[in-house]
């Protein structure tokens, strides 16, 4: 007996060392949550002493992420017997108000009858972890921001030289009618395209939040394909072929986003066809969604530009920006949908996009 009260208790020193001097985040409390003990990294890590935080609850370290929706899910977790514990990535406050980012796992501790004991949280700390993935990621947004910066530098710069030129001319003494009329054409033409061009840097540096409302998606593909279709200059002897589903009913989505979208997608095929071959704009449904499709009858998409579609500032055209489909792409998922591609050498490229929806 005595060997093994012996053994008991160098077990429990063994336990209470290591609690105090583990490098996780540790402490445990009661079964109404009041804190009784913490070990060396709580105070380090939240700047509190012993004597603040014994007798307190753990809610003096929550912090403004901590939602109640996210407190009833925890304690829903930790209450429950068959499971008994919660793991989770969670935010804490620090006595400084800094934010302690944290993996915790709190274990309901219960005895043999199933009575509640007390509760042990551990935390390991993820402060290191997040200042290396958001290192990473601004090294990996370096280049981004360097081509994103050469294809301004070229798109704007273009633009704005026939600008120049044009006002230039138009200070020139003797200058025909028919040379004004030119000259203003050229200043209205270059305007406009400085203009998209913005709008389209604009659209993916700071997309705009979604207002989403009843809107048919029929109607959405008919007015930008016919308006698209009007400007003869534009699509030349391209022909347009509609099949849309005339049984899908309204649904909730951004209408000018969405239209952003069709008319990304829709001018590139017009540009690919070159003033002829077929666009072709289909609608339809299938469990749990409704889907949109543009296709055209061109060459196809070469494979080794494929992986790039939807990549920033990726572009063959001699004009562009190469956001036409990243913008799309961003949309498309801030929608909760996905775009996919199918092309096929010599037989055109078809892009297929899907959306969420519940309903008839």
């Amino acid at each position: 007996m005595e060997r093994l009260s012996k053994s008991e208790l160098d077990l429990k020193d063994l336990l209470l060392m290591g609690f105090r001097r583990s490098n996780d985040v540790m402490f445990y409390s009661d079964p109404d949550g009041v804190i009784l003990n913490i070990n060396d990294s709580f105070t380090s890590h939240y700047g509190y002493t012993r004597e603040e935080v014994i007798g307190k609850t753990p809610a003096m370290l929550r912090s403004r992420h901590s939602t109640d929706e996210l407190y009833k899910r925890m304690w829903r977790s930790i209450l429950d017997p068959k499971k008994g514990y919660w793991r989770g990535e969670l935010i804490n406050r620090a006595k400084d108000g800094r934010e302690v980012p944290l993996i915790l796992t709190i274990t309901a501790v219960r005895n043999e009858a199933g009575r509640m004991l007390g509760y042990i949280s551990n935390g390991v700390d993820l402060s290191e972890q997040k200042s290396l993935q958001e290192r990473l990621a601004h090294s990996e947004a370096l280049p981004t921001i360097g081509e994103m910066a050469a294809v301004v530098a070229h798109e704007i710069r273009n633009p704005l030289g026939s600008i120049v030129m044009a006002a230039q001319q138009l200070t020139a003494e003797g200058l025909s009618r028919e040379d004004q009329d030119t000259v203003t054409r050229v200043l209205r033409t270059e305007s406009k395209r400085l203009n998209e061009t913005l709008s389209n840097f604009l659209a993916y540096a700071r997309p705009r939040p979604m207002k989403t409302g009843q809107n048919d998606l029929n109607v959405l593909l008919t007015d930008v394909t016919q308006m698209a279709f009007s400007n003869k200059e534009l699509v030349g002897g391209t022909r347009l072929s509609l099949a849309l589903d005339r049984d899908l009913k309204p649904f909730p989505f951004d209408s000018d986003q969405l239209r952003q979208v069709v008319w990304n997608i829709l001018l590139n095929a017009i540009q690919v066809l070159g003033g002829q071959g077929t666009v072709t704009a289909r609608s339809g449904k299938s469990t749990g969604s409704i889907w949109f499709a543009l296709s055209d009858t061109g060459a196809g998409i070469p494979e080794s530009i494929r992986p790039d579609l939807f990549k920033p500032f990726r572009t063959t055209k001699q004009q562009g920006t190469g956001l036409g489909l990243p913008i799309a792409e961003s949309i498309v998922k801030a929608h909760g949908g996905r775009i996919g591609v199918e092309t096929r050498l010599g037989h055109g490229t078809t892009f297929t996009i899907t959306l969420p929806h519940i309903g008839d």
